[in-house]
């Protein structure tokens, strides 16, 4: 889960490290409504989110003079079509980080956990301590989202005539 959000071995294991620290030092506040794994994930996304928050502002500096997207350019997973023409799979891939790149983390990782890892939303309101109508909220903003930032990266920059 660490590694899915940060995307960078280093840092999910440093946030495991930091989860199973907060968890022993919080375990008096566990009230036992929910099941003990339940609390731990949620510890584990708040504190994924929260390093994301910290680096936030240095990666996009680093970023912006690599030239390149906060996340990387490399996905783990890939969707391959033996019929598809490279480039093609090559520019639907950039389109694709780019789009999610502009994602908040949350709708980012809601709509990662529920399309990608399989959760229901129930699962995920559960672990993240919200109602199942706000996880359905933020799938649907982060589908209209990502359509709208594959709407704008599709489109041809506006070439203007000389006159």
């Amino acid at each position: 889960m660490s590694f899915r959000i940060l995307k960078n071995r280093e840092d999910a294991e440093d946030n495991l490290q930091n989860v199973f620290c907060k968890a022993f030092r919080k375990i008096q506040q566990f009230e036992g409504n929910s099941q003990f794994s339940t609390w731990l994930i949620r510890i584990a996304v708040n504190e994924a989110l929260m390093m994301l928050r910290k680096r936030r502002p240095e990666e996009a500096a680093t970023c912006a003079d690599e030239g390149r997207t906060p996340e990387g350019q490399e996905t783990n997973e890939e969707l391959r079509d033996s019929h598809a023409d490279p480039e093609r799979q090559y520019l639907t891939k950039e389109l694709a980080t780019k789009a999610f790149a502009a994602l908040h983390p949350t709708l980012k990782y809601t709509f990662i956990l529920q399309k990608g890892e399989g959760w229901t939303s129930r699962e995920l309101a559960t672990a993240l301590d919200i109602t199942p109508e706000l996880v359905k909220s933020r799938i649907f903003r982060a589908r209209v989202k990502l359509q709208q930032r594959l709407l704008a990266l599709a489109k041809p920059a506006a070439m203007v005539l000389p006159n």
